[in-house]
């Protein structure tokens, strides 16, 4: 007897908004996200006999469900707020670096120029985004915009990890059952379930991708932390023990792409603040400017230079024999999708099986959006990634300021890592968010001084605080702050 999705999902939103009256807003906040990313259902899956079902989108985008992980976790953080912090909503006010979550919010609306009669579904796709990217990215803004909440994400998202890793050695060894046992139907869970040596787990996540790139975020930042000494212990655990279990476990999923991307980006939070964001800011916008261009260049096939190429028939031929022939696989999709995503190339078809008169679908998440959203919807999600890490290089307050510069690296490259693997997955986990929004408003928060790092720097809790910032970053009072002095340093 399995746990309906269904009813998970709904349980889910009163109960998780009541964290929000019985913990601090922090916490309450990252709990909903993080456990509720762990452990629901990513939505009520129509079960089908077909082992690859290729037609079902990641939750992260608007497709067949509107209830979904993604939403339901936005709708309980919208209740909780509404019903125990009403007082901070009515703080905010709109800021410029709300503009790219705006715009894509929007993008399907405007997807609708294509066919009118879409502007229901427009609509409905309009409001899963505000559900599942804004709040998550506003809250961030709010809540998060200042140098211990950050740290305080970071080492939730290192926990996050830890909670994940008997998950990933049960399933390594048994298969992927978990969400088999407690919710049935998973549309992704055997699909490259066999590995080279046992499987690779799946846990409640979407894919065994997507755990790959949970673990593989946990370990770069449990890293970072511990290199640079940001927090010494996550929950009593050493940080240092925890960088090493969660980077085995990150071994052991077994996911090729998470792992080349950890190896490529530690490196880069070890280098000079200067050289640092001109690598990081300048692979970010090579990165996406020649996945734009790529897409609206004419080039020769890959398949035909594959075919001309005695170079790349190699390179393929290596792929196939590590058994990899994923990659190659994946390439092709996109690439032979990429004349229907250019018949609507500036505010897409508005809609999300836009791909289905082709062979299966695209993997790409870029492409995805671009079929759906035109270079509108690539642009304003494009300017999601790029907003946090331009702001952070443009703040005078990291100038002098050693801890929020390593914060910034371990972070901009845990942004980085999900941006490139969203160019062969379809998916993206929305938790990265509250530290992209809260990254993205760095400028416009409290000095880090408003909450407490040392016992020293702990304001008098009598004394009457501000009621908000000018550019709407909440400034909490004391009582209402979990306790970040000790939570950093311990």
């Amino acid at each position: 007897m399995h746990l309906p999705p269904f009813a998970a999902l709904i349980a889910w939103i009163p109960l998780a908004a009541l964290l929000f009256g019985r913990f601090p807003v922090r916490i309450a906040i990252l709990a909903n996200f993080f456990l509720g990313w762990a452990i629901l259902p990513g939505a009520p899956y129509v079960p089908t006999t077909a082992d690859f079902p290729y037609w079902i989108l990641g939750i992260c985008l608007p497709s067949t469900y509107f209830l979904t992980k993604a939403t339901a976790v936005g709708l309980s953080a919208l209740a909780g707020m509404l019903l125990f912090h009403r007082r901070d909503w009515r703080r905010w006010l709109p800021a410029r670096t709300d503009l790219p979550v705006l715009l894509w919010s929007s993008a399907p609306l405007l997807a609708t120029h294509a066919h009118w009669s879409l502007l229901a579904r427009g609509s409905s796709s309009a409001v899963y985004q505000l559900l599942a990217w804004a709040v998550p990215w506003i809250l961030g803004r709010i809540y998060f915009s200042d140098r211990a909440s950050l740290i305080l994400f970071a080492k939730s998202c290192v926990f996050a990890g830890l909670c994940y890793v008997p998950v990933c050695l049960f399933e390594w060894i048994s298969g992927p059952q978990i969400y088999h046992f407690l919710y049935g139907y998973q549309p992704y869970r055997l699909v490259g379930a066999d590995r080279y040596f046992g499987y690779r787990p799946v846990g409640l996540l979407e894919d065994g991708n997507q755990l790959g790139i949970w673990m593989a975020t946990a370990s770069l930042l449990a890293i970072s932390l511990a290199f640079y000494l940001l927090a010494l212990k996550v929950w009593r655990i050493p940080m240092t023990w925890a960088a090493i279990v969660l980077t085995i476990s990150t071994l052991l999923c077994q996911s090729v792409g998470s792992i080349v991307l950890l190896i490529c980006l530690f490196p880069l939070v070890l280098l000079r603040q200067r050289l640092f964001m001109r690598v990081v800011l300048g692979a970010a916008v090579v990165g996406i400017a020649a996945f734009v261009v790529f897409l609206v260049v004419p080039h020769p096939s890959l398949r035909a230079i594959a075919a001309s190429s005695t170079f790349v028939r190699h390179i393929a031929g290596i792929f196939q024999e590590i058994g990899r022939h994923s990659f190659v696989w994946r390439l092709a999709r996109d690439e032979s999708h990429l004349a229907i995503a250019m018949q609507h190339p500036w505010l897409g078809s508005g809609e999300w099986n836009w791909w289905r008169t082709g062979d299966a679908r695209p993997w790409s998440l870029w492409l995805l959006v671009f079929g759906m959203y035109g270079l509108f919807g690539v642009m304003a999600l494009g300017s999601m990634f790029l907003l946090p890490l331009t702001r952070f290089a443009r703040s005078p307050k990291l100038k002098g300021e050693a801890i929020s510069r390593y914060l910034f690296r371990a972070l901009a490259a845990a942004i980085l890592m999900s941006a490139f693997d969203a160019l062969l997955n379809g998916d993206f986990i929305l938790v990265y968010l509250i530290a992209m929004g809260g990254m993205a408003a760095w400028r416009h928060s409290p000095q880090s001084s408003t909450v407490p790092l040392t016992p020293e720097s702990v304001p008098d809790p009598h004394r009457r605080q501000e009621p908000s910032s000018p550019h709407g970053a909440v400034k909490s009072s004391p009582a209402r702050l979990p306790q970040l002095n000790s939570t950093v340093h311990q």
